[in-house]
């Protein structure tokens, strides 16, 4: 699932070809920056899986912020993306690529199925 992250914000850039949109999206994956900060204060080895009954990374209910609070929190902001100001639909984005680094995880911790 690693890759889905890097690919879907492409394949939607694509479509869209605006770069508030590639830029929001993609740094949406700076949520997974929690999974670093586990690795720094010793809570997961670094090159080990927090998650070993699977085998693979699922970060979600794993890490500090891939939980349904934070959810709740990239839905409530995704909808500036209606706004006028461009600041502001960026935010919106940045939430909606967050929202899909989320959904991905989740799979991922569904299926345990990564690329």
């Amino acid at each position: 699932m690693f890759l889905f992250h890097y690919i879907l914000p492409l394949i939607i850039f694509y479509f869209y070809r605006e770069k508030i949109i590639f830029f929001g999206l993609l740094l949406g994956n700076l949520v997974d920056l929690d999974h670093v900060y586990y690795r720094i204060i010793g809570k997961v080895e670094w090159f080990g899986s927090a998650c070993a009954q699977l085998g693979d990374q699922c970060s979600w209910g794993t890490y500090p912020l891939h939980n349904w609070t934070f959810v709740i929190i990239f839905s409530i902001f995704s909808g500036l993306i209606f706004t006028k100001n461009k600041k502001l639909r960026f935010i919106g984005w940045l939430s909606i690529g967050a929202l899909l680094n989320f959904a991905l995880d989740y799979i991922h911790a569904l299926t345990g199925f990564g690329i």
